[in-house]
């Protein structure tokens, strides 16, 4: 076996003596720099190279996150490890996504984990990112070899086995959920309970007890006591979705849990205790949230121990035929292929809904159509006739500007978000909806010359050339629509 050469850079001796006794007993040759200025010489001046490098992450004369850059600059194929306090795992994380291979976290109290991320170093595989491409499938996250997903599930699968909490960032159909799940299959705690719960699924009044859990004779109808998700949770993990729908009554009682692990049953009087890892997601931008006080800064920070925003699919049109292809595969009935026409219609499309949307396309357009060649034709004529205005090359169309698609994506949404709050038609008064809507007219239109008069600092003549309306309009809008 060919004798790997490792450089370790570190200002503290017993850290440095520590790895060269690690790692010479597995034969490998080790290079000692303690200083930013040492690792600068060996980088100009060895020319042999290295098959790996651990490095402080914050050195007396240097950035450990600069070093990195400079290494891989030098020798690309060396695989970097970050050694961090706990104090700085986010600057960690973001090692990893410069292309660091993984991070160590200081005491090194755990020796076997240690052993184990420097063995998985010392023998990378070439065929390791096809095998992490097939285990993120098994949990239905499908991307192609080019996708930034591809980096992002490599992080994800490191940052299962620590134990930190994870926020999980991403637009509705995502995938947020199976991310979720995808962390926990690769967890120490995979055997035990995953436990899924929307926050903005279940009424404010009745949130407290369904995490909480509550006694017999808590209130009316609770006919016996039942734990909650705390409690289900038990050394497993706890997957909150839309954590930023929570109103602030419970978010208080959610940060005394993640603090401590206490909580109690509605009605109670026993404090329980539970073990859990937090995984949280949400489709907002929580720190906007915070800057609106509809979202407490201390639990945000306790959310996100690890933050990982997941990329819309308007972002990686590239894994579109692979998401399509796994479906088809998977899928029960007579088997459909989809022709190149179809496809490029699909890969330009911006899908509001992202993945969930292109799936609920797909299943609708088979189930409608029955056919054995999926065509262009065959698609929904909405998606058909927006990506012919606005994407595919040669058209007569104007390209619409960022703004006008960024405003046609929030309307979608907003009709999607709409429909989904309502579990059936019944009971739906449909004049009052569409006066309603009527009414959101003239809120948006305020909204938006307010946000302008603000711009303009009130120069209403300015606000006009930039809307392109008339000052009379202005005042029309301000008064009468508000």
């Amino acid at each position: 076996m060919e004798q790997k050469r490792i450089l370790i850079v570190d200002d503290e001796t017993e850290v440095t003596t520590f790895f060269t006794y690690f790692l010479r007993r597995k034969n490998c040759e080790v290079v000692v720099a303690n200083t930013g200025k040492d690792v600068q010489w060996l980088l100009q001046n060895d020319s042999r190279g290295f098959q790996a490098a651990l490095v402080d992450l914050k050195l007396p004369d240097a950035d450990g996150l600069e070093l990195l850059r400079k290494i891989k600059a030098v020798f690309p194929a060396c695989e970097v490890l970050i050694m961090t306090g706990y104090s700085t795992i986010k600057s960690a994380v973001t090692a990893m996504q410069w292309g660091a291979k993984d991070y160590l976290e200081k005491p090194f109290d755990n020796l076997d984990s240690l052993e184990h991320i420097i063995d998985s170093v010392l023998s990378t595989s070439a065929n390791q990112k096809d095998d992490l491409s097939q285990e993120a499938a098994q949990y239905g996250i499908v991307y192609s070899a080019e996708s930034p997903m591809s980096k992002m599930i490599a992080i994800a699968k490191k940052l299962a086995k620590k134990a930190i909490h994870i926020l999980i960032e991403g637009e509705t159909g995502t995938g947020k959920e199976l991310m979720a799940r995808f962390l926990h299959g690769a967890s120490n705690r995979a055997q035990q309970p995953f436990v899924a719960f929307n926050c903005g699924a279940v009424p404010e009044s009745l949130l407290e007890s369904e995490l909480f859990g509550y006694e017999k004779g808590a209130f009316t109808g609770a006919v016996k006591s039942r734990k909650g998700l705390f409690e289900l949770a038990h050394n497993g993990t706890l997957f909150l979705d839309e954590i930023g729908e929570a109103p602030l009554s419970i978010q208080v009682k959610l940060l005394r849990t993640l603090e401590t692990g206490e909580f109690m049953r509605v009605g109670g009087e026993q404090v329980g205790q539970s073990n859990i890892r937090f995984i949280s997601a949400t489709n907002r931008n929580l720190e906007h949230e915070v800057e609106m006080n509809r979202f407490r800064s201390d639990l945000l920070y306790r959310l996100e121990g690890i933050k990982l925003a997941i990329p819309p699919l308007r972002e990686r049109a590239g894994d579109i035929p692979a998401i399509a292809h796994s479906y088809l595969q998977k899928r029960s009935g007579a088997p459909c292929e989809i022709e190149p026409d179809a496809m490029e219609l699909l890969q330009h499309y911006d899908w509001p809904g992202n993945v969930r949307q292109l799936l609920n396309v797909l299943n609708q357009t088979i189930a409608l159509h029955e056919c054995e060649k999926l065509r262009a034709e065959h698609l929904p004529a909405q998606l058909r006739q927006k990506t012919l205005q606005t994407k595919l090359p040669g058209q007569s169309h104007p390209e619409p500007s960022s703004v006008e698609q960024a405003i046609e994506r929030e309307c979608e949404r907003f009709v999607e978000s709409l429909t989904r709050v309502l579990p059936s038609i019944e009971g739906v008064d449909f004049d009052y909806l569409q006066k309603r809507i009527k009414l959101l007219e003239g809120e948006v239109g305020r909204a938006i010359i307010e946000k302008g008069l603000s711009e303009t600092k009130g120069d209403r003549q300015l606000l006009s050339k930039k809307l392109n309306i008339t000052k009379r309009t202005i005042r029309y809008i301000l008064n009468e629509k508000g």
